[in-house]
Formats: structure tokens, sequence, C-alpha cells
């Protein structure tokens, strides 16, 4: 069986990376066997095997170049999430060496990229212009590639826009709202504590039960930090990201504090969600350009601007919107296109 390597930020426990190898794997695996290109310590450290994924794909060292030289290798993808610049390009160098198809999936391209001095940009275009395909998951990195480098890509939803759920084997309750906390480093407390008490109140005036949760380690201690105890259940659910997507399509609404992919959950289940960025100090960029926050591209892209919400909109007023369900059938339209069209491309 012919293999694709594809390599991305995986094996480190984060709910969306991890839901994204795991769709590659869903959508791919019939006809590749796929090779997950990982970094070196986390081979030492088997943090991996916590993901039954693993078990049943190949892992390489993200600096590992040999491998090339085989003949079953098929393709080199650079696969999914905000990889910044220069990732993977080692790896590049060498599938383009020695021929194997390429490709740059589900990327963001902003503004590292075309920035520098004339070497720098030049080798970034020359980066973009050898592969055969390029996606990208917000309509403003479509634009850069454009008007900068004169590159063409297509836009598609996130490429766990089409991960499959999995049920849970506990019981939810029978209506509940999901929250996510980030934990950045940089956390604004007061200001995360301000928005829980908010929410709070919206879910017992609805009387909706509330489900915390965590979408990589940190912010599980984020929230047992701050008084909020994950339940049992939930402890390493990052580590099963069908899951987590199955949790996030029966809620009645999602709050997702500085988290992408509980917005890429809910979106492509039709589920309203909130994305609130209480870090920042200043947010007039919204108002000029867009590049400047991954999450409010996903959202404004599909019109949904106004649920991208900061400390400014502490006085808000939640509710559901029909929007969100429109953004599920026509992104499930566009991200099996995607891979029709990718699978297609593969095998010429």
């Amino acid at each position: 069986m012919e293999r694709i390597i594809i390599n991305g930020f995986f094996a480190k426990g984060n709910c969306g990376d991890e839901a994204i190898l795991q769709t590659w794997y869903d959508m791919l695996s019939t006809d590749y066997r796929i090779i997950a290109s990982v970094d070196s310590e986390l081979l030492v450290n088997n943090y991996h095997k916590k993901f039954e994924l693993y078990n049943n794909i190949d892992i390489i060292q993200n600096r590992r170049v040999d491998i090339f030289c085989r003949d079953d290798i098929k393709a080199y993808m650079i696969g999914g999430g905000g990889l910044g610049l220069g990732f993977g390009i080692e790896q590049w160098i060498h599938a383009l060496l020695r021929e194997k198809k390429l490709f740059y999936c589900g990327v963001i391209t902003h503004d590292e990229f075309f920035t520098g001095n004339d070497l720098v940009l030049e080798v970034n275009k020359k980066f973009f212009e050898s592969f055969n395909m390029i996606t990208v998951r917000d309509k403003i990195s479509k634009q850069n590639l454009q008007e900068k480098f004169g590159v063409i890509s297509h836009y598609y939803p996130d490429i766990a826009f089409a991960l499959k759920t999995e049920k849970v084997h506990f019981d939810l309750p029978k209506n509940y709202l999901t929250i996510t906390i980030r934990d950045n480093g940089e956390n604004d407390i007061e200001s995360i504590k301000k928005w829980i008490s908010k929410i709070e109140k919206f879910a017992q005036s609805k009387k909706y039960d509330i489900i915390y949760l965590p979408f990589d380690a940190s912010d599980k201690r984020l929230m047992n930090s701050i008084g909020i105890e994950v339940d049992e259940n939930l402890q390493e659910i990052y580590w099963h990201p069908k899951r987590a997507k199955y949790i996030i399509s029966n809620a009645q609404m999602v709050f997702s504090l500085g988290r992408f992919h509980p917005l890429v959950f809910s979106i492509s289940s039709g589920v309203t969600c909130y994305y609130i960025e209480c870090q920042k100090s200043d947010y007039s960029w919204r108002y000029e350009d867009s590049s400047k926050d991954k999450s409010f591209n996903i959202l404004n892209d599909w019109g949904l601007q106004k649920h991208y919400l900061t400390n400014e909109d502490l006085d808000c007023n939640f509710r559901k919107n029909s929007k969100f369900y429109t953004a599920a059938v026509e992104g499930s339209k566009q991200i099996n296109d995607f891979f029709e069209n990718l699978k297609n491309s593969l095998k010429k």
C-alpha cells in the first residue's frame, strides 16, 4: 500500500490537532497508509499512546528525511492548523528533491509569511509555488497568497469540519451547554471569571446544565485553578476528539474562551457558539483587518462575526442563530468536495 506522510502539530493531546489527524485517517486510510510526522521528543515520552488512533498509523520523527527515498511514499503533506513560517520545511526539501507529490492543506497564511527582506520573501514564494495543491481555512489567507505572491489556493473549512462523532460511554444531561477555557499562559483571570458568571446565569435562566470541556491538559489545569471541577469522565477527553465533538454536537450552545476548534466542532454540527476573547486589551483591529485572529476569521467567513465577543461585550445577550445550521450544511458540502479533489490529485 502506498503511504502519505502528514506533518502537523500532532501527538500532543491538543484536541483540535488530534481531530485533524483523525480526520485525515478516516478520509484517506482506505487507499493509503498514513504516516504522522511528529516532534522527536514525543516519540521518547510516548504521549501519543493515549490516543488509540496512533495504533493504526505509522509515526516518524519530523526531522527524518531518509524515508523519502522509498518508492512507496506517495506524497508529503503539511496538513492542517495554524502552522507557522518554516513548519515542515526540512522534510519538504527532501520530498521535493525526491519528486513526491506535495500538499499544503487546511492551513492559514497570515502576516509572517509576507514580511521580511527580499530573500525571505522569495524563499516563501518558491515554497508555496512548489505544492501540487494549497488549501486554506480562511478567506483572508486565499486573498493574501493571490495578492502578495500570485499563488492560487482554494478555500475550504478546517479539516476537522469532516470529523465524525463517537458516542460517549456515559450519560449526558438532557439540555446543556459547553464551556472551554484556553490556558494561553497570559490569562486574565478576572475577565474569565466575569464571563463564566455571565454564562452560568444564562444557563440557569434556560435550565441548562453546564459541561466544562478542556481541549488540552493546560485547559484542565486552568479550570481547576479557578475552582472549576472537570467531570471525571472528561479528564482526558482531549485525546478523544470524536467524543468531544459528539458532546458539542448535542449541546444547546457552545462557549469557547480562547479555543479555535470548539468553533469548528459547533459550526460543523449546526450548534450556535460564541467565541470569547478576554485576554486582549485592544480590539479595534476587528474593524480594520480580519487577519489578526483566526477565530474571528472563521466566524466572519460564515457571516457570524457578531458571535466573536470581547470584554467590551459583557453586556450582550446570548441567543441561538439559525445561520449555524446553514453553515453546517454548506461547509459539509465544501469539505467533501475538498477530499474528493485531493483524492483525484493523489491519483494523477
